[in-house]
């Protein structure tokens, strides 16, 4: 081919455009917490289920957030923006709507006229024998007879559904591994009226009902010195 012939071909070609074909797919590296972000956004629904749940929606954001700024700081040369900007989005939008969920559960589910009560408050007030009687502490004394909604865990049992009568105890632990729990991590639950419940495993429960403090109250195998008539379960 003629010189003439190749400065011709030359020209066609466009303003800027290289002889090399590979340059017409270029590439820009993503950064690896930009994937990372959107998947931490769409775990983020497990928020709804549990308020430690929670921590992957504000770890998906942040993360998020830092791999906008690498690729802001790419001038560029980096890619991923919309990855990353999905990812912050949803993390955050299921973070901000399963905390308003949680919130609104929290202000709605206490009966009227129920006192709040945790397991933590009554840990904090071991009984004490004495001339071989069981004495509690007075704070705990002055619940015995009152409305109080708790939260815990059943304990397991071979009765699946219709449960008038139950072990609801502190914590998931006391339940996988079984055994005696501590006086002040247990109370046995027993429904009245005909009201039954169905087992709920490792799962959160809220009971509402008269509480009411005994020397000793048995539920199988086990023996506890707090009883809830349960009148609310949820």
């Amino acid at each position: 081919m003629s010189q003439s012939s190749s400065q011709t071909i030359e020209a066609v070609r466009a303003p800027g455009e290289q002889a090399s074909g590979t340059d017409d797919f270029s590439y820009r590296p993503v950064p690896p917490l930009a994937p990372i972000s959107l998947f931490l956004g769409l775990c983020s629904l497990a928020g709804f289920a549990g308020i430690p749940c929670l921590a992957i929606g504000f770890v998906g954001g942040m993360i998020g957030l830092l791999a906008l700024w690498q690729i802001r700081r790419g001038t560029g040369e980096l890619g991923g923006t919309l990855i990353a900007a999905l990812g912050v989005v949803l993390s955050a939008g299921l973070f901000v709507s399963a905390s308003g969920y949680h919130a609104y559960a929290y202000v709605t589910e206490l009966p009227e006229g129920y006192l709040r009560v945790s397991f933590n408050e009554l840990s904090k007030h071991d009984p004490i024998f004495s001339e071989g009687k069981l004495q509690v502490d007075p704070e705990i004394a002055a619940m015995d007879g009152k409305p109080i909604y708790i939260k815990g865990y059943m304990y397991p049992t071979r009765q699946q559904t219709g449960i008038t009568e139950f072990v609801m105890v502190k914590d998931t632990g006391q339940c996988c591994f079984g055994g005696q729990p501590k006086l002040t991590d247990m109370i046995i639950v027993k429904f009245e009226d005909g009201m039954t419940v169905n087992h709920r495993e490792q799962q959160l429960v809220g009971v509402g009902g008269i509480f009411r403090v005994h020397a000793g109250v048995q539920s199988g195998v086990l023996t506890a010195i707090y009883l809830l008539e349960g009148t609310h379960f949820r």
